[in-house]
Formats: structure tokens, sequence, C-alpha cells
């Protein structure tokens, strides 16, 4: 039987099945789809299956955005008294952090930082990082409820009694390997080695990305003079130097590092540091004071390929990846802790701020990795898009031009990132350019409104439209006082 057949279920005999990884690996693992799977026009996707081949599971995933769906009759939990409940997926309470080894690999790496204070990055403490990080990433992976349990990693740190830089480290390298891990689609049979390898070249980069800042005089202040700010920009070229000297860590984890603030394809202004110019002259600066020095090859080597790499923009969809998730994993650790100016952020608050600043930063990809693979998980299962919210959505038409409509969530289905949305009205974003473009407000006197009210599920469309910003009454009450008022008299 095909998806074509003319024997169609109706849609309110269908619930939707949860097409994660978790549930695929179960079915790998049993040799059994023990299900029915329809589209979501209730046409038979695949019948229950034993012995089902990568095939098949590839053909399921060709419709994870439109939605697979089972028979309610076919799957009914019941409770003691014997009454229904929803089907919901275990481990989602699971909290995936230990607190003991946690807190140790914090202090840890408080220790580290500042011993890099006084002494240069040695091979001993390379290993020791590359052991380190290997514990973290094998315990998260051996937790059968990785792929949904809870990150409770701002519960360990609140008290572990670490600095700020051991505290941003740790949170860093922890979302950075969330995200990577859960972003994966399937775990091909035999792949596990070089997906790990992978895992941990990111989480190497992710906890040695800053080290250059133990060598800077940085004032703890948000608002920094141009010349103070250049000098935080040399931070991704001084951590790339100081780990030059242990063969241990990989040319590649170097790239990563040096690139770490190069979220997004391009040399715009949010690309901001280090400018390629200036990283450019720099590394031959450096290659050519190496080269006069007998036994330094291997590290000339490596700096020859890195300005090969800068000069020829050589990049990969995966590299760029992997810079978008070591910047997203530093924003949120930043955000949720304590500075010297300003108290920590509550998660959910943090992600509504990264979300609300991401319209020049990060691709709708980008965002969909750190709120639909990570995003409940750091909020204790709350998600920050939520039926009754009003968000801002983003769209370019065939002219390149961007257009931004106010919305009323309908619906949040898994991905709270493709919710179904009514549109009440046009607006236009207020831009600003200061150390980076950002969206600083919106223009209320421009608003069109939509007397259609035109409905888009964005779960069933591959189009441009993209949710850029939710109009929070914390973070923007004025925009969003006006926007509840508006949409009770349309």
């Amino acid at each position: 039987m095909s998806i074509n057949d003319t024997n169609i279920v109706p849609r309110d005999k269908l619930a939707k099945f949860e097409l994660t990884e978790e549930s695929l690996n179960s079915f790998r693992k049993n040799q059994n789809i023990p299900l029915d799977l329809y589209n979501k026009d209730g046409q038979i996707l695949i019948h229950k299956k034993r012995n089902p081949t990568e095939a098949d599971f590839g053909k399921l995933l060709k419709f994870e955005m439109q939605g697979v769906y089972f028979l309610i009759s076919e799957l009914k939990k019941t409770k003691p008294n014997g009454s229904e409940k929803p089907y919901l997926e275990p481990g989602r309470t699971t909290k995936l952090f230990d607190i003991e080894k946690t807190a140790r690999f914090a202090k840890q790496s408080q220790a580290l930082i500042e011993d890099l204070r006084k002494t240069s990055f040695s091979s001993d403490q390379a290993v020791f990082v590359q052991n380190s990080v290997n514990e973290l990433l094998t315990d998260f992976t051996s937790n059968p409820d990785f792929e949904l349990g809870i990150f409770n990693i701002l519960e360990i740190l609140s008290v572990a009694g670490v600095s700020v830089e051991s505290e941003l480290m740790t949170k860093r390298t922890v979302v950075a390997m969330g995200m990577k891990v859960r972003t994966r689609k399937i775990v091909n049979e035999g792949k596990e080695e070089s997906n790990k390898k992978d895992h941990l070249s990111l989480m190497m980069a992710s906890y040695l990305m800053d080290v250059g800042y133990s060598r800077l005089e940085v004032k703890q202040t948000p608002k920094l003079t141009k010349e103070e700010y250049a000098v935080v920009q040399q931070h991704p070229i001084i951590s790339y130097l100081m780990t030059l000297p242990a063969p241990e860590v990989e040319s590649h984890v170097r790239t990563l590092i040096l690139n770490h603030h190069r979220p997004y394809r391009g040399n715009g202004v949010n690309n901001n540091f280090p400018d390629p110019r200036s990283l450019f002259t720099k590394l031959m600066s450096v290659r050519d004071k190496y080269n006069k020095e007998v036994g330094k090859e291997r590290i000339t080597q490596d700096i020859e390929l890195q300005l090969h790499l800068q000069e020829n923009n050589v990049t990969t969809s995966s590299f760029e990846e992997d810079i978008a998730i070591l910047s997203l994993a530093s924003e949120y650790a930043s955000l949720t802790s304590n500075q010297p100016w300003r108290p920590a952020f509550k998660s959910s608050t943090a992600l509504k701020m990264i979300l609300n600043d991401s319209f020049f930063s990060y691709s709708n990809k980008n965002i969909r990795h750190l709120l639909d693979y990570v995003g409940s998980s750091l909020t204790n299962n709350e998600n920050i898009i939520n039926f009754g919210d009003f968000v801002i959505t983003a769209s370019v038409d065939s002219e390149k031009r961007a257009h931004f409509d106010i919305c009323l969530v309908l619906d949040v289905g898994r991905y709270q990132t493709r919710p179904k949305l009514q549109r009440i009205c046009s607006i236009n974003p207020i831009f600003q350019k200061g150390i980076k473009f950002k969206i600083a407000d919106f223009d209320l006197k421009s608003i069109k409104i939509d007397r259609r009210k035109a409905i888009m599920d964005l779960a069933l469309q591959a189009g441009t439209t993209r949710v850029i910003y939710t109009i929070d009454p914390e973070l923007n009450p004025a925009l969003h006082e006006a926007v509840y008022k508006l949409n009770l008299n349309i």
C-alpha cells in the first residue's frame, strides 16, 4: 500500500506521533515499528513492520516537518482506574547531570583558569581537558533519557561556589554538547565513533574558546569604549595562540576557536570579530616569528592551515552549524550568570532575549537547534512560545524584501519555533546599529491590520517565514500592551 491509497483515515481518529531520535532508536533496538503510521491527510506512510530497514526510517523522516500520525484507538494508555490518559514521552523529568561530577568539573575548570593566568597552556592540561569533556559526554549519552531529560546545570552551578569564568565555561560546554548531540537526526549504524569525535571537537572548542580572557584586562561593564571593545575583540586570536603549544588540540578545534564570534555567513557587522583582515595580518606576523625558530614546524603548519582557510573562505554547513552552536551556548551561559553590572536572567527570559536578538545574527535553523532541541530542557519543560502568546514573524519575498507580521499563537506542537499562527497585522522594525545591527523595537505607527486574520501553520510550511521575536510583557511592556488592546478591538 502507498500514500496514494484511497482508503483515507479521518483526521479526528489520528493523533500526532512524536518522531524523535529516541523513538527511531527504540524501533531499531526492538527491530519493530509497532504502529501503522500516517501522514497529516490520513494516508498510510508505513504499516506495522518487523525488521524495518534504514530506507523505512528515511521515508518517515521525509515527513517529519509535515507530521507523522497514528490511530488513537491503536495506542491507549490506561490509568489504574481504567480511564484513558494521553501518550507522554518518557524521561521528560529526568535530571541529566550528576551534581557531584558536574560541580567537580566546574571546580577543576576554575583551577585551570587560575593556572592559565600564570603559565602557558600545556600538553598535560590539554589531556586533562580532553578527559574531562569525554567523561561529560559519556555520562550524558549513556543516560537513556538524554534526548528528553532536563538540563539541571543552572541548579547545580547555583550552589557550586565557583567563579563566573568557570560557570560560563561549564554552562557553555554543557549546552553546546546538548545541542550538538540532539541535532542528529539518525545515529547511523557503525557511525557512533565519528559522531563522538565531532561532539568532542565542539566541546573542546567550547571549553577553550574564551581562555584568552585570562590574559586580558577587561572592564566589568556592559558599556565599553571603542578602544576597550577592540581589546575584547582580540580574545579569539589569543585563545587560539594559547592552544598552539599543545599538539593534542586538533587544528579543527582551533579553527572553531578562531571563528566562534562569527555565527552567520558573510563578513557583515554581526560577524563582528575577529575582523578577517586583522586576523590574517596577526596570523602572518606570528607565522613569520615562528618560522625563525627551530622545532616550531608543527605550529607554523597549523597557522598556515588557518591562513589558507581564512584567505579562501573555506567553510561547510557543518562548520557553520558548529560556530552557531558555540555562539548560542555562549550567549545563554552569559545571560543566565550573575555579572558585576546585572543579576542573572531566568533561563526562559534568556532564551527569549536570544530569540529577540536573533534576526541579524542567526539563521532559522540555528534558533531551531537551540529552542526545539534543548530549549524546554533548559526551562524545566516549559516552552517560551505558547498558546495565546503574541510573536513577530519575518519572511522574505521573491525580491528579497523582508516583511514583519504580528501574530497570535493558536497552537504549539513538538517544535515551538513552528507554531500555528493567526496574523493580526504587519509592522515595521526599528533597526539600530551599535556594536552590531539589532532590532531595537517596533514602530507602532506603521501597523496595518490584516482584516482576514489569515492563519498559517509553520509546521506545515517550507517557506521563509520564521518567528524572530516574542512580545513579552516584561521585556517589552509597551509593545505587549498595545498589541493586546489591538487584538481585542479587531
